[in-house]
């Protein structure tokens, strides 16, 4: 069993890990965004599409299998190891023999260049994810950490240098691969472990079973997660595909730090909770505490980002990112609040119920991107996204995960959706307002709603406030 002060250590670890490397992806696309066109980025998403899909078969597979058996028997990590390798090199060839005919389709001849480049990337995460793996077994996650911050810095510096130097979309790829570079190196380093290329006949096949199901798994995920990316890709051009990928990273760059922190501190808390109805009253804590910190924030962020503040950011020529922002803040808040649901049902043994979700709603989601595209550009794929990956898919996977699982949707959907009502007064006042005062009248607008419908959760965060700052004030006087 693992100590609660081991725990709390290797959390605060994958915590700063997850932030730094967020936090530094976040700078290098604000600074990128005043050094580069729209029409770069769009050239560059269309690439991450197929690199978000290639990886399926090198992150959470090897690296996983051996978090999972263990690395006391070398048979089973060399194996795994060499798979990794096997495969990344196949994926390798096969993106640099596929990129010419990807360029043709989307009519970009400068993304055979650059899909020949992440093919050599690709093979350097096979090996890097396998470090990874081994370091997490180890419960090295402080040397996560450094790692991540040195690969973030490098890659945050290679790209801006490169946008320097004026090599456009190049920026991102040179940056990206000196990132690997650094991971690759440093996760050899500090993982201290000896692997030899080698597969045991009668491992492999037990290795091989873990590898497909971790990438089916992940295969319905990634369908909607990348296909909104994809259809404006195709349908809307490079330049829509810019403007989209930047309000998506901007709007998404907060969810997905509390998203990946949900997941990894999740898991293993709820999985030590001794019964069913430990874990029920977790998560709905969980829940209800996330969305009444996070909606206020992503509301926040809808009050201010005008076409006032892009222009003073980032320049007059990502103005239309302004009107795809308020669809991508929904499904961003809603992202947040199912990754809560992710986490406990892994922990309970039930990663089907997350896979079969997924894959369900995958054509819906995508039927409704190219209809979005279709009849109203990059707003009518934001609009989709926010109905269909936002309210539909968030409605539809508390509805059969409760089902299954006999927790009752009514206690789980209502705080979710409360803090989201409560916050709209407070939005649509701001909105009539000079931007200075929209943030204070927003937060008081949501401070007395929040008193008046949640008077317990208004009590209770005011005494959390009491006691962190009479805390902070010990500290400070005891210097």
């Amino acid at each position: 069993m693992i100590k609660t002060t081991t725990l709390l250590k290797s959390s605060f670890w994958i915590t700063y890990a997850t932030f730094i490397t967020r936090i530094f992806g976040f700078l290098s696309s604000l600074i990128l965004a005043r050094l580069l066109q729209p029409s770069d980025f769009g050239v560059v998403g269309i690439a991450y599409v197929f690199w978000s899909f290639f990886t399926l078969f090198t992150q959470d597979t090897a690296g996983a299998f051996i978090i999972y058996k263990g690395i006391e028997n070398p048979k089973y990590v060399n194996t795994a190891y060499t798979i990794s390798l096997l495969v990344g090199l196949s994926l390798a060839l096969g993106v640099a023999g596929i990129a010419p005919f990807i360029a043709i389709f989307f009519q970009e001849p400068v993304l055979t260049g650059i899909l020949i480049a992440f093919a050599f990337n690709l093979l350097l995460s096979s090996a890097s994810y396998v470090y990874f793996g081994v370091m997490i077994r180890q419960m090295k996650y402080q040397a996560i950490a450094n790692i991540n911050l040195a690969s973030s810095m490098t890659r945050l510096l290679f790209t801006i240098a490169s946008a320097f130097l004026g090599m456009k979309y190049w920026s991102f790829i040179i940056g990206d691969t000196a990132s690997w570079i650094v991971n690759c190196l440093l996760g050899k380093y500090y993982s201290k472990q000896q692997f030899r290329f080698q597969i045991d006949p009668q491992i492999k096949s037990e290795v091989l079973s873990f590898y497909l199901g971790a990438v089916g798994s992940s295969f319905g995920l990634y369908v909607n997660f990348n296909i909104d990316n994809f259809t404006v890709g195709k349908l809307l051009g490079s330049i829509n595909l810019g403007y989209y990928n930047l309000a998506y990273q901007l709007t998404t760059v907060l969810s997905t730090i509390f998203s990946s922190v949900l997941n990894q501190l999740g898991m293993p808390i709820f999985a030590q909770l001794s019964d069913d109805q430990q874990q029920e009253n977790a998560l709905l804590t969980v829940v209800r505490e996330t969305a009444i910190f996070t909606a206020p924030i992503y509301a926040l962020i809808f009050i201010i980002i005008d076409p006032q503040v892009v222009t003073f950011i980032f320049g007059s020529k990502w103005i239309p990112i302004c009107t795809v922002i308020p669809g991508l803040l929904i499904f961003s808040y809603f992202r947040v609040l199912n990754s809560s649901l992710y986490s406990m049902l892994v922990a309970k043994g039930r990663p089907d119920i997350n896979a079969k979700v997924n894959l369900q709603m995958a054509p819906i989601a995508v039927f409704s991107f190219i209809f979005g595209a279709q009849q109203g550009g990059i707003l009518g794929v934001s609009f989709a996204v926010a109905i269909v990956l936002g309210f539909s898919w968030t409605i539809y996977w508390w509805w059969v995960s409760c089902h299954k699982l006999g927790w009752s949707l009514k206690q789980f959907i209502y705080p979710i959706f409360l803090p989201l009502i409560l916050i709209i007064p407070g939005v649509l006042i701001s909105l009539y307002l000079p931007l200075f005062f929209r943030p204070f009248v927003l937060v008081i607008s949501y401070t007395i709603f929040i008193r008046i419908f949640l008077p317990k959760y208004f009590y209770l965060s005011q005494t959390r406030l009491n006691q962190l700052s009479n805390h902070l004030i010990k500290k400070l006087s005891s210097r």
